[in-house]
């Protein structure tokens, strides 16, 4: 499968960074308290920053990423 366009993959991590982080923040605070809504967004925040860092690693491809630290 082709990489999209630069431009489509930034909109993509904005999705992915946004949405569900707002969505838990709100769902915790509609349904629970103010506080409770606060910590699943973080939760849920760190999640998606943690899967947007592994797919830019995955899209960047791991041969430019890699460091050799056994090479001799």
């Amino acid at each position: 499968m082709k990489k999209p366009k630069y431009p489509y993959r930034i909109a993509i991590i904005f999705l992915l960074l946004t949405f569900p982080t707002i969505g838990a923040t709100q769902l915790g605070w509609y349904l629970y308290d103010q506080q409770t809504g606060f910590d699943y967004g973080m939760i849920v925040g760190t999640f998606s920053v943690i899967y947007a860092a592994y797919l830019l690693y995955e899209k960047n491809g791991e041969r430019k990423m890699k460091i050799n630290l056994w090479k001799k």
